[in-house]
């Protein structure tokens, strides 16, 4: 079984999550301790989309309903029902506001 590296940056600190890829993003994304929003977990209201800079992922057999057109052609993805397949680098995670 592979581990794969997550980073991402937030407004004021950069971080790395690792997954073994059978687990959400959304899951391995949290194990940082950040707050993240993720209020659905099913792919449909789209308030933890995420930017994918590099690597890869699948939704299996989802689909992110939560996520415009323009917003998937720009790189968006759904980080509650995206399993990873490489090391990724994210940028606009979706916190909460404090």
């Amino acid at each position: 079984m592979s581990i794969y590296r997550v980073n991402f940056s937030t407004a004021d600190s950069d971080h790395e999550a690792q997954t073994n890829g059978e687990t959400r993003l959304l899951e391995a994304l949290a194990s940082s301790g950040l707050p993240l929003r993720k209020p659905c977990r099913n792919g449909v209201c789209g308030l933890c989309r995420c930017k994918l800079v590099t690597g890869e992922i699948t939704y299996q057999w989802r689909l992110p309903h939560g996520l415009w057109q323009k917003d998937i052609e720009q790189g968006y993805i759904l980080p509650c029902i995206a399993y990873v397949l490489s090391d990724l680098t994210l940028a606009a995670i979706s916190l909460e506001q404090g």
